[in-house]
């Protein structure tokens, strides 16, 4: 078996064989599933991110896609892969680290960052300022881990829960601008998952579903809970649930407010809700 503390070739093998596979170990929702120009992207990013690790020449660059989405995650795969393969020169000519596994681990987290950063830089691919900070976020949390000395495992798991708690909300597919930013996560959940040690067998439900999958028909609910929020609060969240709703109304008495929602999404609605402060008096019906 392979040393899963190890970043080499083999893991991004799994890494990218994951990303690719409809059953894979990133697939959290239907919608995310790649289309063919974003699995060209994964391809080719995987094949780059490989020669990067494994001490080769980079593959010449493949056009950019014509779609925003896989434009940026052309460019952050890009990224990354540069970002490994320049860690990996500095430190040959420098001889900065003898340990080989500590070296993979800081050229990791240099690639990480140099993604997030090639995607915040770049304009020919219409980049997503969401999905910059994303992946801005998610080296960052790799970077102070690797720091302290953690193992490989230690550091993905950090880079993936700092790209989910960035988001994107669960009903990014909604909304086509969402979506660079759920493809850039869903690669560092890939990761996360690839650099894990083996786990029991997946047992799936009876309806067939992934892990994270909800292959459920949405369903219009009505959805009534009630806050404490100072105005601004309470503005900021109307605004932010209006564009997952059909209708909301929310009644204030003070810093009460009482929101009234009709929306499809009403998982993500609560989320959104409790992410901004504490919830009371949460009813949840369904309307249709």
């Amino acid at each position: 078996m392979a040393d899963m503390t190890t970043f080499d070739t083999e893991l991004v093998d799994r890494w990218f064989t994951g990303l690719l596979d409809p059953d894979g170990s990133a697939d959290h929702a239907p919608w995310l599933r790649p289309e063919a120009d974003e699995r060209e992207v994964l391809l080719a990013g995987g094949r780059s991110i490989a020669a990067a690790v494994g001490w080769s020449e980079l593959p010449k660059p493949v056009p950019a896609p014509s779609r925003p989405a896989a434009a940026v995650l052309q460019v952050y795969l890009a990224g990354v892969a540069t970002g490994i393969a320049g860690a990996r020169r500095s430190m040959a000519v420098g001889h900065e680290v003898d340990d080989e596994s500590s070296t993979d681990r800081l050229c990791l987290v240099a690639g990480l960052i140099a993604g997030g950063a090639a995607v915040a830089v770049d304009s020919s691919a219409d980049s997503d300022p969401e999905a910059a900070e994303l992946a801005q976020v998610a080296g960052n949390a790799a970077a102070e881990l690797v720091v302290d000395g953690a193992d490989l495992h230690a550091i993905t798991r950090a880079a993936a829960a700092a790209a989910l708690l960035a988001g994107p909300p669960d009903a990014a597919n909604r909304d086509p601008g969402y979506r660079a930013r759920a493809l850039v996560g869903s690669v560092l959940v890939g990761l996360q998952r690839a650099s894990a040690p083996p786990g029991a067998p997946v047992r799936r439900p009876s309806c067939g579903a992934g892990p994270g999958a909800n292959n459920g028909m949405p369903l219009l609910a009505e959805v009534t809970f009630t806050m404490f929020l100072p105005p601004d609060d309470a503005v900021g969240l109307e605004r932010t649930l209006a564009g997952l709703s059909d209708e909301i109304v929310v009644l204030s008495d003070g810093d009460r407010r009482s929101f009234h929602v009709h929306t499809r999404s009403a998982g993500e609605v609560i989320a959104e809700s409790y992410a901004v402060g504490s919830v009371f008096s949460l009813v949840v019906g369904r309307l249709d």
